[in-house]
């Protein structure tokens, strides 16, 4: 199911406080250019597209009644692109070393130094909305109060009732990136220590 108006502006709420709440940098980049870089992509972001999108990596096709609906070239319904491949679509603005020549490591780095703190609020913030994939790691509880000084919404938290699990990473297995760790349920929100890890 698309994404509803109400989970549209959960997202871009969430991703704008992460974005100047969780990121507070002096440089390369600042909280303002990450927040700047994150407002531009809501922006960017095109209203027939959120009758599309349904999470980080998938879409459904355009409803009828959309100017977009119909089919494409290869005879499938047309659909939004993923959230995933339209931020990629913004890397050249959000990485100011896009177009220089850079060897492999380097361009990942400087794409994880630029790109990687807007792409977390981004995606963090419609897995909070939308639909939970624990696709955001290296967060914790008391980041989610310091967005939220008024206290912290039950369409994050879960309710007064709900258990969250808690992740603890151990490393990284070399050559896959799979990341070792274990969870466990660390009781409601309320209960938990700002320190408790969260794979958002």
């Amino acid at each position: 199911m698309a994404v509803t108006t109400e989970q549209y502006e959960h997202w871009k709420d969430f991703s704008i406080r992460m974005a100047r709440t969780c990121f507070k940098r002096k440089r390369n980049p600042d909280t303002e250019e990450i927040e700047a870089n994150v407002e531009h992509f809501f922006d960017c972001l095109d209203p027939e597209d959120l009758k599309s999108i349904v999470d980080w990596d998938h879409s459904d096709p355009y409803p009828e009644g959309s100017p977009r609906a119909g089919l494409d070239y290869g005879g499938h319904p047309k659909r939004a692109m993923l959230v995933t491949d339209m931020c990629k679509e913004h890397a050249d603005g959000w990485n100011p070393y896009y177009w220089y020549d850079l060897s492999e490591t380097e361009e990942e780095r400087r794409d994880d130094q630029f790109c990687g703190p807007v792409l977390c609020c981004i995606r963090a913030g419609l897995d909070m909305a939308v639909s939970p994939s624990v696709g955001v790691m290296g967060f914790a509880a008391g980041d989610l109060r310091r967005m939220y000084p008024g206290g912290v919404p039950d369409w994050i938290t879960g309710g007064p009732n709900h258990r969250w699990m808690t992740q603890h990473f151990d490393g990284v297995v070399p050559d896959i990136g799979l990341l070792l760790g274990k969870s466990e349920v660390n009781g409601t929100f309320a209960e938990m220590p700002d320190a408790a890890e969260l794979w958002l």
